[in-house]
């Protein structure tokens, strides 16, 4: 592990403003996610406010409101813990942000059940570094969950994606 607890952390991580953008994007998934049917907005919408208790949390854990360092400790959360310093350059940053993207494209072309398991595969032998049996062992996990909790045992079929989906892009 290198020695990076000289660094200072920018205020800008520091500040409110990440939370509240978690609150807003919370808030936008919230907000379409309404404009679905009943069943396909359920899970978005746990979603959404799972998010925007986290990014409450979150957002009161930056201020200087009474209790603050209680949360902050039970959370593990501030900047001042070791593992809060470490501030990454902007490239590995948006290439988090690019796997992300990848995901969801994914998702939208090939549909849950196949992308979910193919994202971690790769994630798990590019991105972490293990071995081919170990990323493979990872995703067929996640394959193996969604498909016996989803599609066996709550008898709910996930989305299919565009290629799978009998309209195709036509659909979009």
């Amino acid at each position: 592990m290198s020695d990076e607890s000289g660094l200072e952390t920018p205020g800008s991580v520091k500040s409110i403003w990440p939370a509240v953008v978690i609150l807003g994007f919370a808030a936008a998934i919230y907000i379409v996610a309404q404009g679905y049917s009943e069943t396909a907005r359920r899970f978005p919408s746990m979603v959404a406010i799972s998010l925007m208790v986290l990014g409450a949390i979150d957002l009161y854990s930056r201020t200087g409101l009474p209790g603050r360092d209680a949360v902050n400790a039970f959370w593990g959360s501030g900047f001042d813990r070791r593992e809060m310093v470490k501030v990454p350059p902007l490239g590995k940053e948006l290439a988090l942000f690019a796997w992300i993207a990848a995901a969801f494209l994914g998702m939208a072309i090939f549909g849950i059940l196949i992308a979910a398991p193919l994202f971690v595969f790769l994630y798990v032998w590019r991105r972490s570094g293990r071995s081919v049996v170990m990323a493979f062992a990872a995703g067929f996990i996640v394959f193996a969950f969604e498909y016996a909790v989803f599609e066996w045992a709550l008898d709910y079929t996930l989305y299919r994606g565009l290629i799978l989906n009998g309209e195709g892009f036509s659909a979009w």
